[in-house]
């Protein structure tokens, strides 16, 4: 069967195939905002989790229904808010806003000089600016207070709120108007009247767009906990006095109406139950926000999806080397984590990263990979049952065509490979029973009569001693050949190559000696160590010496010799003969081989050289043969050991 090693599948290209696909799914969900909803979800629980701390610094004075039942029935006349300021600001408070629209002149004029002469002797008052469309035709307003309360302000700031496509409110703009974002928020214009000015997070004004509503500077609030958590006390308490005046002092006030079905009420990512917040309340978060440097922006586009793709494909550094459970957890636990990290971002470093993307690519890259390793595993699992088809009888279970094989199903596939390995089972029985056969009850006898043959030598025996000998020699063989095709690269150990080169030639010496010939040899003094088998190595080492005593004429010297490289060891055997011709050399080293028929032994079983390449290709090196100058060079190289 084939025994290529498994990334002989492809696995880079199955890789390579995966990684597409991921940055296809990170990019397409990334950019087309289509799982926007998600990642919003996410941005909420993240809203949860990261819980700032108690708010401190701002109180609102709040409109409720208690402040209703005392005061009277709304809209109040602004002579109420005169005094409401009146008795604030002898508190002493840092700042104080208001969260209610005066964009209209009241029908009493005096209501509207006490209002302003209020906000004048106050001097730290922020009015707000409403930006909102108008019911005909949709057209954007500005609704800046009225031009002498305008004046009179120390401030004046918006107080919209950007509301995402499932109606939640979760961000501001920090710069928005028409034509040019112009207006900061109600609650920067109150950090600034305050004394406090946060650091500016835009440069200038967006230019100029005709009349359309212009924005700048998107942020994600950082709310303080669900509605109520920001102190809040009644309008009508501070209104009669009932409220300590150092409640207020240092402190922010916003005024504005918390009363249901009054006033502005939001759904956020922390409204319990379904519950609006308020919004002065969501004013005071904005406020608190920016105070603490607790506004988060969103990554750009760009980097947006540069991360999601790298965080997508993160998976592919362990799913190649993980079996299918633990990969499926490591990917599992992956996506946790990445989820986790995503509703933490915000909170620790202000950026918010909407993870849809990766977290998709994520969790997709297991299903992808597992398909991909099916893929591979089938095709080399095809290659299997093409080779086996080949080389094995056909039964009942293999397909009749390539065609019916490629409609074959995984268990079926398998189902026919495990037939295919019992077969081959079997022939290896059959082939050590044949090679037991050879050993024992061939080659047993033919040793014995050998022996009787030498201790009686008749006219007759003589005959039959040379073929005697000859089919001895070839049982022999057979059995060393057996186990040169056998030997196993991972079961080799280091050795050295010189003593097993003195060794062989030592064995061949009397040989030599009995034909007046010389073995010479040209070895290195130091060790010289290869990975490698012992005794095949000295086989194949005495098949070429015995190759040139038998080959080489009587007389002459033969040499044996080991050259080096840099990734290489080379031995050879060197005698003098007749130069070969190209056929003969092709023919060399192939199975019943023989150089020059004329005069082979009558031993000679024709897998000598045969069984040298064998020894020299499982040990990942080869052999070969040169001519020149009347000197035939028999040579095996072997792959240097490694350090």
């Amino acid at each position: 069967m084939n025994s290529r090693p498994y990334r002989a599948l492809r696995l880079d290209e199955e890789k390579g195939i995966v990684a597409l696909l991921l940055v296809f799914i990170a990019l397409s969900i990334s950019l087309s905002g289509v799982l926007e909803r998600v990642d919003h979800l996410v941005a909420d629980i993240g809203q949860r989790i990261n819980r700032g701390p108690a708010p401190e610094g701002i109180v609102i004075v709040a409109v409720d229904e208690d402040s209703l039942g005392r005061i009277g029935r709304w809209p109040w006349s602004r002579e109420v808010h005169a005094r409401l300021l009146k008795t604030l600001c002898g508190a002493g408070p840092a700042v104080i806003g208001f969260d209610m629209a005066f964009s209209e002149h009241s029908a009493d004029v005096r209501e509207d000089a006490a209002l302003v002469a209020a906000v004048a002797d106050c001097g730290r008052v922020v009015l707000p600016l409403v930006i909102e469309t108008s019911g005909s035709g949709g057209q954007v307003l500005e609704s800046p207070p009225i031009a002498d309360l305008a004046e009179a302000a120390a401030g004046l700031g918006r107080v919209s709120v950007r509301l995402d496509e499932d109606g939640i409110a979760r961000s501001v703009d920090l710069r928005e108007g028409l034509g040019a974002a112009a207006w900061p928020l109600l609650a920067e214009e109150l950090l600034r009247v305050a004394g406090r000015p946060p650091e500016p997070a835009v440069t200038g004004n967006a230019p100029a767009a005709g009349l359309g509503l212009v924005r700048q500077g998107l942020r994600r609030l950082a709310f303080a906990g669900p509605p109520g958590t920001i102190p809040n006390i009644s309008y009508a308490l501070v209104l009669e006095g009932k409220v300590p005046p150092e409640f207020f002092a240092g402190k922010t006030v916003l005024v504005g109406v918390t009363a249901v079905g009054l006033g502005d009420f939001l759904p956020t990512p922390v409204s319990a139950h379904g519950q609006p917040m308020p919004g002065v309340e969501v004013q005071a978060n904005a406020w608190l926000s920016l105070r603490d440097g607790r506004l988060s922006r969103a990554l750009p586009a760009f980097g947006q999806s540069i991360l999601s793709v790298l965080l997508a494909l993160v998976p592919l550094l362990w799913l190649p080397r993980l079996m299918p459970l633990p990969g499926l957890l490591a990917c599992t636990l992956w996506v946790l984590v990445l989820g986790l990290a995503s509703t933490l971002l915000p909170g620790l470093f202000q950026v918010w990263f909407a993870p849809t993307g990766a977290l998709f690519g994520g969790l997709s890259a297991f299903p992808l990979w597992s398909w991909r390793r099916l893929e591979a595993a089938r095709r080399h699992l095809d290659q299997e049952l093409l080779q086996l088809r080949s080389i094995l009888p056909r039964n009942g279970m293999a397909p009749d065509s390539p065609d019916e094989e490629r409609l074959m199903g995984f268990e079926q596939r398998i189902a026919w490979v495990q037939a295919a390995q019992l077969r081959m089972q079997h022939l290896e029985e059959q082939r050590k029973e044949a090679l037991a056969f050879i050993s024992h009850d061939l080659r047993s006898p033919l040793a014995s009569a050998v022996q009787r043959l030498e201790s009686e030598p008749l006219c007759e025996s003589e005959k039959l001693l040379p073929t005697l000998l000859r089919a001895q020699t070839m049982a022999q063989n057979f059995l060393k050949l057996a186990r040169a095709e056998a030997l196993d690269q991972l079961q080799m150990k280091s050795l050295e190559l010189v003593s097993v080169l003195h060794q062989a030639a030592d064995e061949v010496y009397v040989l030599a000696r009995q034909r007046g010939q010389s073995i010479d040899r040209v070895m290195p003094d130091g060790p010289v160590w290869v990975r490698g088998d012992f005794d095949a190595l000295e086989r194949c080492t005495i098949n070429l010496l015995q190759n040139a005593v038998n080959y080489a004429p009587n007389g002459t010297p033969i040499s044996i010799g080991l050259d080096q490289a840099a990734d290489e060891i080379r031995f050879w055997v060197e005698n003098e003969g007749a130069e070969l011709g190209d056929e003969q050399i092709s023919q060399l080293f192939q199975r019943f081989s023989r150089g020059d028929k004329g005069k082979s032994s009558a031993t000679s079983s024709g897998l000598g050289l045969y069984y040298v390449r064998t020894v020299a290709e499982k040990h990942g090196g080869r052999a070969g043969v040169e001519c020149a100058g009347g000197k035939v060079r028999f040579w095996v190289s072997l792959p240097r050991e490694k350090d």
